[in-house]
């Protein structure tokens, strides 16, 4: 059985399980969020060793985790506890899911796409920015910080219409592209104190590259923006800009591989920015960015891959 931990209204976990499913691979859709309502979870142990590793759903059976032969960390939900309306109540309960559920992941004895822990490690962007240095790739000048003092200094460093911000990360309800800081921002700076902010250099680009990384395949694709509405961030104008599959220079490919390693991730969405002058500047990896608009537009065959390797992770190891 391949375990998918995502929900129903992912289109790339329906991908994939529908390409496995074709193949004839039993795939579980394992969402957390029909815990507690919908689904029941039984860890037991009898003589010295696990017993069972049950996932119950409602209507749909019960399945044996331990028979999982791979799982894809694709895009885990949370328990939905919206029922609990008691503050401490609903802080002693989510901490008991989170407990048990993070306990249940030790026990599966299975590759993993990505390992939960590792990926948790890995999302964090001045930790990627670190090791990518490391291993001779090109990063933008960056700040994080919540100082507004740091912040106007940096901006009179880089200068306005060269200094980008962005944020660590985005929800459904409050996301945030890539933007340039102008004179109108800078009468805002106090407001970075609420949070800490990402600061970088303007990085010029002949073309944005998303690099997808599954196990030891590389799928590059670029994403020229220049004649968009909003050449800033290739995501607000994807429909306007040209995409077209790319090639890598051997280096550059052996550094994201490097990088994947030290990580300790199968999968990743890595952004680059490819400058004028043709040098490779590396932006961020996304540990479970998405990838069907880049197969659409390229027909490289990324689901195909992550399939693949979650029907036989030993041979693509």
């Amino acid at each position: 059985m391949i375990v998918i931990i995502s929900h129903p209204q992912d289109p790339h976990a329906g991908r994939v399980g529908d390409l496995l499913r074709g193949d004839g691979q039993p795939v579980l859709l394992l969402d957390l969020s029909d815990f507690p309502h919908r689904a029941s979870l039984s860890v037991g142990y009898q003589d010295s060793h696990v017993e069972r590793l049950d996932y119950a759903v409602e209507g749909a059976g019960v399945f044996d985790l331990t028979r999982a032969r791979s799982v894809w960390w694709r895009r885990p939900q949370t328990p939905n506890l919206a029922a609990v309306t008691d503050s401490d109540v609903y802080a002693f309960t989510h901490n008991e899911w989170q407990e048990a559920i993070n306990g249940l992941w030790q026990l599966i004895d299975a590759p993993w796409m990505n390992p939960p822990a590792r990926d948790e490690v890995a999302g964090r962007k001045a930790l990627q920015l670190k090791i990518a240095s490391g291993l001779g790739l090109r990063i933008p000048r960056t700040l994080i910080t919540s100082d507004t003092q740091a912040a106007r200094a940096f901006i009179d460093q880089q200068g306005l219409g060269r200094t980008v911000f962005k944020t660590f990360s985005c929800t459904h309800a409050i996301w945030r592209e890539t933007r340039l800081v102008g004179a109108e921002d800078l009468e805002k700076l106090e407001h970075v104190r609420l949070a800490p902010v990402i600061f970088q250099e303007y990085i010029e680009a002949a073309a944005d590259l998303r690099v997808t990384v599954v196990g030891r395949k590389i799928f590059a694709a670029a994403i020229d923006a220049r004649a968009t509405d909003y050449p800033v961030d290739f995501r607000m104008s994807l429909g306007q800009a040209r995409t077209e599959a790319a090639e890598l220079p051997p280096a550059v490919s052996e550094r994201l591989l490097a990088l994947m390693d030290r990580l300790g991730l199968v999968y990743g969405a890595i952004d680059l920015r490819r400058t004028p002058e043709g040098e490779y500047v590396f932006l961020e990896i996304n540990t479970a960015g998405e990838f069907l608009f880049i197969e659409e537009r390229t027909s490289q065959p990324i689901a195909r891959a992550v399939a693949d390797w979650l029907a036989d992770p030993s041979a693509r190891a």
